[in-house]
């Protein structure tokens, strides 16, 4: 039987320190009977947010980078990655506030 995926969504809007702080706390999982998968949602971020991100050097997590072009609020932002974790077959979604 293979191991339940779990997605751990993380919405960020012009904080990328927060963000890289939660995604750095994250690497120090250990999952043993589950698939782990981060999802960081940018929401429309007007600072240099996506560029941070893009231009990670060092490996914390290996983690999907979403981009909203837009700001789609609290709940439209999660729900993209909602429902990207559900079309990846995502067994169990946590929404992670950075």
């Amino acid at each position: 039987m293979p191991s339940p995926s779990v997605f751990i969504i993380i919405l960020n809007w012009n904080r990328p320190n927060d963000t890289i702080s939660t995604l750095k706390y994250l690497s120090g999982l250990k999952p043993g009977d589950f698939d782990l998968n981060v999802v960081v949602v940018d929401n429309g971020s007007t600072d240099d947010s996506l560029r941070i991100f893009n231009n990670l050097k060092f490996k914390i997590l290996n983690f999907k980078l979403i981009e909203n072009k837009t700001n789609l609020g609290f709940a439209g932002g999660n729900n993209v990655g909602i429902q990207f974790a559900l079309e990846k077959g995502a067994n169990y979604i946590m929404v992670l506030n950075n």
